[in-house]
């Protein structure tokens, strides 16, 4: 899912968790979570096309799945419970669980936009698979491919 998606969908759910609750911590917990989540993305970037990449040619690649592997260090089902464990075990500390609910509601919109598979945003699974991006990202490999088709015929217009 694009960043824009994600800022327009964590300010309706920050603004319906502040509007519902009252709580500033519970909603800002969520926009930033929501949306800052996506920052894990760069490392991926710059493991597999190096530091000169420039800001538009960055969106192309995350948009277009340009990737061998993926590790997305952030995504992960598993920090989700985590913060939701931790922010129960605080007596639901509004922050923690504002970002619990950030990150959930990011990795629901990714599994049903990015995949077909809703492991594919578990850590320990991508581990399991090696960060293989074809592996993990079934639903993206033609618009992978078909990117890199489109690419290639434009070099050779060239």
């Amino acid at each position: 899912m694009r960043l824009h998606h994600h800022t327009i969908a964590s300010s309706v759910v920050s603004v319906m968790l502040f509007v519902y609750f009252k709580s500033w911590g519970l909603a800002i917990g969520s926009f930033i979570s929501g949306i800052f989540i996506d920052l894990d993305h760069i490392i991926d970037v710059i493991r597999e096309h190096g530091w000169s990449i420039k800001t538009k040619d960055f969106f192309m690649i995350c948009n277009n799945g340009q990737f061998d592997r993926v590790f997305l260090y952030c995504h992960g089902w598993e920090w989700s419970f985590l913060f939701l464990i931790t922010a129960w075990v605080s007596g639901w500390n509004p922050w923690l669980l504002g970002i619990s609910i950030g990150l959930i509601h990011h990795l629901i919109l990714d599994t049903i936009y990015n995949s077909s598979n809703p492991y594919s945003y578990s850590f320990l699974w991508r581990w399991k698979h090696d960060f293989a991006f074809d592996k993990i990202f079934t639903k993206l490999i033609n618009l992978k491919y078909n990117y890199r088709k489109q690419i290639s015929a434009e070099i050779n217009k060239s």
